[in-house]
């Protein structure tokens, strides 16, 4: 029997190995069967980059891995989160991947809805660009900042202190993110708490609403699009890479930082959703967004800025506002109270 057993997997190796030998030559060829092509994967992303913004790095994944088809779908960052937590929890089909800010990341965390993956690339990045147990990793940062019409308003007519900015004859020219819905408007004034002190925030903060009553928008783009109209002077909690965009159009539009105020910056980072059935594939692509090549081909592509450090690119915010000091927001302590502080705003005249 034993020897039975060795002849049967001789013959099998000789049938998997040919090995052909050319009497005159002495040449050797050697035959190994083709690995089987890998399956055809349609992996969903559920991100709020801009589609155009993202299609340079999709393009790049698709050329490395062509058996793998990236189904992109654009939300903001709130509708990805509900979408994915109504979706899991009716059993649906839902996103492979998402691809949003930290806040909400935490939020699925936090329900169970990411599945934990320490990236090959994330000893590349400080460990608090990524989650300590692997649930997701900052792939890009948001950079926010106040924007002005630099046709409206000059250097020396610039607000150079948040009090300054309540100034009633500002009123009807402000613009800003909607401070009364809990989300990035909401966060970012409430971040400026520890900044600048409890006190001296709720008084600002309700100058500001009673002698400028800013015009309050839920969509963040609108800000520097306003701005850089004419139809506003001054935008409060407007995305930097949004004003780079519009000045690269030739739009009259800059920013500004009130003095004190750091550039609070939000980082949105890529996590893999609970129940994924393609894996290995979400695990490929969560390690391509991450790794330097595609960093710089999101830095050099018009407009996010990258997450990667040290790297030289048109969009790092080292290229860009290189004197300032960056401040990730908002801290979990702070998403928690944006969720309940909206009537607060809206109390105080917002």
């Amino acid at each position: 029997m034993r020897r039975r057993a060795v002849g049967t997997t001789a013959r099998v190796v000789a049938l998997v190995v040919a090995i052909v030998v050319i009497a005159g030559g002495g040449f050797y060829f050697f035959y190994y069967p083709a690995a089987p092509s890998p399956q055809q994967v349609s992996l969903t992303v559920y991100g709020s980059v801009d589609t155009q913004d993202m299609q340079p790095v999709l393009k790049d994944f698709h050329g490395n891995y062509s058996y793998i088809t990236v189904n992109y779908q654009e939300f903001t960052p709130p509708k990805a989160f509900a979408k994915i937590s109504a979706e899991l929890a009716a059993r649906n089909a839902t996103a492979d991947v998402t691809f949003i800010t930290n806040s909400l990341m935490n939020a699925l965390k936090s329900a169970g809805d990411l599945i934990s993956y320490n990236s090959t690339q994330s000893a590349n990045y400080p460990s608090n660009y990524h989650d300590p147990k692997g649930y997701f990793a900052t792939a890009i940062l948001l950079p926010v900042v106040f924007s002005y019409n630099s046709q409206l308003v000059t250097s020396a007519n610039l607000p150079k202190t948040l009090n300054e900015l309540t100034n009633s004859s500002w009123r009807g020219k402000v613009i800003m993110h909607d401070v009364t819905i809990g989300s990035t408007g909401t966060q970012y004034m409430l971040s400026l708490v520890p900044i600048v002190g409890n006190a001296t925030f709720t008084a600002w903060a309700k100058a500001l609403a009673t002698n400028v009553q800013p015009t309050l928008t839920s969509d963040t783009t609108a800000i520097a699009n306003g701005v850089a109209s004419g139809q506003y002077s001054i935008g409060i909690v407007t995305y930097l890479h949004d004003v780079v965009r519009l000045q690269s159009q030739g739009a009259p539009i800059g920013w500004f930082l009130p003095q004190g105020v750091p550039l609070l910056t939000a980082p949105a980072s890529v996590g893999i959703v609970r129940g994924t059935p393609h894996l290995a594939a979400a695990q490929l692509f969560e390690d391509f967004i991450l790794s330097k090549n595609t960093q710089q081909v999101i830095g050099n592509t018009a407009v996010r800025f990258i997450a990667y450090p040290g790297l030289t690119a048109k969009y790092a915010v080292s290229s860009v506002a290189p004197d300032e000091m960056i401040v990730f927001f908002p801290t979990a302590q702070v998403s928690a109270q944006a969720r309940t502080f909206g009537p607060i705003f809206k109390s105080w005249g917002f």
